[in-house]
């Protein structure tokens, strides 16, 4: 099952967007999952994150191989669609015991009316043997996790 969110705001996209590439805004969106920020780097439309994620809540099957915290690097560089919005390629990579967890797909901000609508889809992958598929699952719900807490601190920041 891929990624797939959707979310509405009432801002334009460059609103948005500038939320998105500010580095406080990324510090306090780091603070609201619990993590931990290890490097952070905003260069114009450009962000690289890389945190300390906490691993509270993960299936139990999969907690005793993660550990309290993994390290997490997400790429964004975000352009112009050509129709008054911006896009970025979703690039999130982790490695849990020499396995490589990515989650890849494309984020949108379009225009919608007096606002802006906001689509995430992607798909999750876990190198691993055996355990791969669930792994996978798991990953599709901790994006979905960081994607509600993100929309909350977007929808109190733009009012």
């Amino acid at each position: 099952m891929p990624i797939d969110s959707t979310s509405s705001y009432p801002a334009t996209p460059d609103a948005v967007l500038a939320l998105l590439t500010d580095e406080q805004f990324l510090r306090d969106r780091a603070a609201a999952l619990g993590a931990q920020v290890q490097e952070l780097t905003v260069t114009g439309r450009s962000t690289t994150t890389r945190l300390a994620a906490p691993t509270a809540g993960i299936p139990p099957v999969f907690a005793r191989f993660v550990g309290s915290s993994v390290s997490v690097t997400e790429h964004s560089s975000w352009t112009l669609d050509g129709d008054g919005g911006h896009r970025s390629d979703l690039d999130v990579q982790a490695e849990v015991f020499g396995r490589v967890v990515q989650v890849t797909g494309e984020r949108r901000l379009v225009p919608d009316g007096t606002g802006t609508r906001s689509t995430v889809t992607g798909e999750a992958t876990v190198d691993a043997p055996l355990i791969g598929r669930q792994a996978e699952g798991a990953v599709r719900e901790l994006v979905g996790v960081v994607l509600r807490r993100e929309d909350e601190l977007l929808r109190r920041r733009l009012g």
